[in-house]
């Protein structure tokens, strides 16, 4: 999936701020000599935090990459409208391409 340069850069810039603020949740709890469970615990709800921020924009690119698709679909609709390619000729010619006689043959080898 294709992201704007801005939106990496942002996400970028955001996985930096987070390392750097982890970096430092470490540093001040080995300093302050914290207890190891109440540390878990912080970093289980940065953790968490992270994790719903990154699912939120997961379901936002999903959405977008929808309506992508969604218009690319409706562009090549009206496509093959302007182009004749839904009308009833070419769909019997679909049938006539099967059946024609001068079709060519696939080539096989004379050892198989």
């Amino acid at each position: 999936m294709f992201i704007r340069r801005t939106t990496y850069n942002r996400l970028v810039a955001r996985a930096d701020a987070y390392a750097g603020a982890y970096v430092a949740a470490r540093r001040a709890d080995r300093r302050k000599a914290v207890p190891a469970a109440a540390r878990r615990e912080r970093l289980a709800a940065a953790c968490l935090r992270y994790r719903a921020e990154l699912a939120e924009q997961r379901a936002q690119h999903a959405a977008a990459l929808a309506r992508q698709q969604r218009r690319a679909d409706q562009l090549q609709q009206q496509l093959d409208d302007v182009l004749g390619l839904n009308s009833s000729d070419v769909q019997a010619g679909v049938r006539w391409q099967q059946r024609r006689q001068d079709r060519p043959r696939p080539y096989v080898e004379a050892g198989q």
